[in-house]
């Protein structure tokens, strides 16, 4: 059997309905679940609910009304599904109106007990009135539905809107066009639920007088129509906000990154500040300390050896005073010698303090001769070469390269448990590279961690803009490579992950 255009038209309106919801429904429910607010996110679950299940509300209505049209016999059961979906999908409305009214409060408790005190209400007015007396009572189901259009679809519908009108005035002074959307959706919602008020023609008050029917005389305009229209005029106002929230989620995601990444450059400008600090510190410390060193080397050279040589003197001199006493002899003679291995120990305290050969003659000839000195020689054999433009540079690189030097051969004599060791210096035209290198025991830095030795190389060498590189595996001993720049104004630049710094073999 065909049906005529306007029962098709009808059709048509109902699948459009349906979809205005559905979609609405699936916006919401995508929304709710990209909100990183979870109150935001339990405040659209009802309304996405009250699409979907409206949706299914409608698009039934596709099935029944071609069956009534042919005068087919509608299952009771299929009914009563279709019922239960307007229903439910009302109190989820009004859900949803009672949760997003109380701001102060968005929780799910109250809402669900005040949208399930409405559809318990409603169940026992329309079983007592309208289910149980099914046989009996005709158009008991249109009055079922008139019943949920009056109980649950106005009240939701009205209480949706002004939540909505809440949310526009909340967002009036942040973003207009959300607020204006919010405003619209309203309005669709209000309009909506007064269209609610025009149910089918139904015996219970005041369905008997105001009606679709009586709308479609006055208006010429089918409500079903109407309906259709505010669905697609909310779906697209609620849809175009959540895009406009999303939008302004995003803006206020990206300016909290750009804020947070203002303020990791902030401290990090802090730290590089603290750090330049720091090592301006730690520069005065070690000219201080190198300073004194050096007063007290002299010093000691000055004072402390004469009064030594003197003593040693004056002991000579009584050997020819005591005539031949042998007892008196062997005292002078002892006296003597103590005061000869004192002035040594004295001139290697001197050296340490500040070997005078830094001052004077250079980088090159103070570390020869730490080589060739006796507290290292005659306990390890220490072979030294130096290649290249062989020049004086500054000061406080010659200095801590020294100390570098003086360090790292100690640390051999200490540790390392062997008797080689080598000592080699490379000149090139922007950097200086100093290796000291040892077959001894070795350690695995990864695991031993830095001691307060190698500690005081890196920071000695972080001074002047230098690097160290420190390559050691157990049984195979150990090789510091210093880098140090040419000049103090120099840096040099880090080396790439799994390349090593090697200074340049010396020519044959």
């Amino acid at each position: 059997m065909y049906f005529s255009f306007l029962q098709l038209n009808y059709l048509l309106m109902y699948f459009i309905y349906g979809l205005a919801f559905f979609s609405m429904g699936l916006a919401m429910a995508l929304e709710g679940s990209r909100s990183p607010d979870i109150a935001e996110a339990t405040l659209l679950k009802p309304l996405a609910m009250f699409g979907i299940l409206n949706a299914i509300n409608q698009w039934m209505e596709i099935v029944i009304l071609p069956r009534a049209w042919m005068g087919i016999a509608i299952p009771r059961s299929l009914l009563l599904v279709k019922l239960s979906f307007l229903a439910l999908s009302f109190a989820a409305l009004t859900a949803f109106g009672v949760q997003a009214y109380r701001p102060a409060h968005r929780q799910i408790a109250p809402s669900l007990y005040v949208s399930l005190g409405f559809l318990l209400f409603y169940i026992i007015v329309i079983g007592i009135d309208h289910i149980l007396p099914w046989e009996t009572k005709s158009n008991c189901l249109r009055c079922a539905d008139a019943q949920a259009r009056y109980l649950l679809a106005l009240p939701g519908a009205l209480l949706a809107a002004l939540a909505l009108r809440n949310q526009a005035l909340k967002n009036k002074e942040t973003t207009a066009a959300l607020a204006r959307s919010y405003r619209l959706a309203a309005w669709g919602f209000a309009l909506f639920g007064l269209t609610q008020m025009f149910p089918a023609r139904a015996e219970i008050y005041p369905a008997p007088f105001l009606n679709a029917e009586l709308f479609q005389e006055i208006t010429g305009i089918p409500i079903p129509l109407v309906s259709t229209l505010l669905a697609l005029f909310t779906m697209g106002s609620l849809i175009h906000a959540s895009h406009l929230a999303e939008k302004g989620r995003r803006q206020k995601l990206q300016q909290a990154q750009q804020e947070k990444l203002a303020a990791l450059e902030q401290v990090q400008d802090e730290l590089l500040k603290r750090r330049a600090l720091q090592k301006d510190l730690f520069r005065h410390i070690v000219l201080a300390q190198e300073e004194e060193r050096g007063r007290i080397s002299r010093e000691l050279h000055d004072d402390t050896a004469q009064i030594l040589t003197a003593a040693s003197l004056n002991m000579a001199a009584l050997k020819t005073v005591v005539g031949d006493n042998p007892k008196a002899l062997t005292l002078l003679a002892r006296s003597q010698n103590l005061c000869q291995e004192m002035s040594q120990a004295l001139y290697r305290m001197v050296h340490d303090l500040r070997p005078a050969q830094l001052d004077d003659f250079g980088l090159v000839t103070a570390l020869r001769h730490l080589t060739e000195e006796k507290w290292f020689s005659r306990k390890i054999a220490i072979t030294f070469e130096a290649t290249g433009d062989r020049r004086r540079v500054d000061p406080v690189i010659e200095t801590v390269l020294f100390r570098v030097a003086q360090e790292a051969l100690t640390n051999i004599l200490r540790h390392a448990h062997t008797d080689t060791a080598s000592l080699r210096i490379l000149f090139e035209k922007e950097q200086i590279i100093l290796t000291v290198a040892d077959q001894g025991v070795g350690f695995t830095p990864s695991l031993k961690g830095q001691g307060f030795g190698l500690a005081g190389i890196s920071e000695r060498v972080e001074l002047i803009n230098g690097k160290v590189e420190i390559d050691s595996t157990p049984g195979k001993g150990t090789t510091i490579t210093v880098i140090s720049p040419a000049r103090l104004d120099q840096i040099i630049p880090p080396a790439r992950p799994g390349t090593e710094v090697k200074p340049t073999p010396p020519p044959d």
